[in-house]
């Protein structure tokens, strides 16, 4: 008889909980947590998924907080967020989720007030405005560059129970409005928009083609070879190269990876 997976908790019985693993195969969803992951915010996802009976489990040295599926979702106060992105980590750790996720999601809990507040205590001075655009400016630019969704929420509750309600949902993200005003808005230049069918932003359709020239170069190149272009990773490089070398018709929708 199969016994329960360790760090499964489930409000279902442990007979219900010996479903999740047969085999070696996962027979449900299980919904991922970073066992470093200590802010509060993962206690009150755990206390939502207990209260709907969804299943969840902590994993060490996972790339982001939070992972069901193909999907994975890094959370961050704000205060985490303004300090990784004036130290530049915020970029690096979002390129790492685009190389290794085909949907990822960025989880703002607290408000630019609050952060402010937090900062004059600490003998910081900081003017709103311009901690606010700053703000604005880096969501603008990430959801852009990264195709990516970034949702933010007053607090730590909210962000929790967005966070099982799109596991118990569906286990999918969906995009952010931003991204699909992006996709519906047409640019200047056929080019960019012919790149953004192939499932680059903007932004890095503007990169691609001034590194490589044209469309025609860009379709020669090798995974690796785009790789080298800033803003893209492993799973636009594959949607890049299935869009332009697929034989068969393709959804509007990432191309999912194999990995090796």
């Amino acid at each position: 008889m199969a016994t329960r997976p360790h760090g499964i908790i489930t409000t279902a019985s442990v007979c219900n909980a010996r479903r999740i693993y047969q085999g070696g195969r996962v027979l449900t969803k299980v919904l991922f947590i970073d066992h470093r992951e200590r802010s509060g915010l993962e206690e009150l996802v755990k206390k939502y998924c207990n209260r709907k009976g969804l299943l969840y489990q902590e994993r060490e040295n996972m790339i982001t907080d939070y992972a069901f599926g193909s999907v994975g979702i890094e959370a961050k106060s704000i205060q985490d967020y303004m300090a990784s992105l004036y130290s530049g980590h915020l970029e690096r750790q979002l390129q790492n989720l685009d190389d290794n996720y085909n949907q990822f999601a960025l989880v703002i809990h607290g408000t630019v007030d609050h952060y402010i507040l937090q900062a004059r205590k600490g003998g910081k001075r900081l003017q709103f405005p311009q901690v606010f655009n700053a703000f604005l400016g880096s969501v603008a630019r990430f959801s852009n560059d990264y195709d990516m969704s970034i949702f933010t929420f007053p607090d730590k509750s909210s962000a929790a129970r967005f966070i099982s309600k799109r596991f118990e949902k569906d286990g999918t993200l969906g995009q952010s409005s931003t991204y699909r005003m992006m996709r519906k808005t047409a640019s200047e230049d056929r080019r960019i928009d012919t790149l953004r069918m192939a499932g680059c932003s903007e932004a890095i359709a503007k990169r691609l083609l001034e590194e490589f020239g044209s469309i025609i170069e860009i379709t020669g190149c090798s995974p690796k070879e785009l790789q080298t272009v800033d803003g893209v990773g492993k799973i636009t490089a594959s949607r890049i190269i299935a869009c332009f070398n697929s034989e068969e018709p393709l959804a509007d929708e990432k191309v999912k990876m194999t990995r090796a």
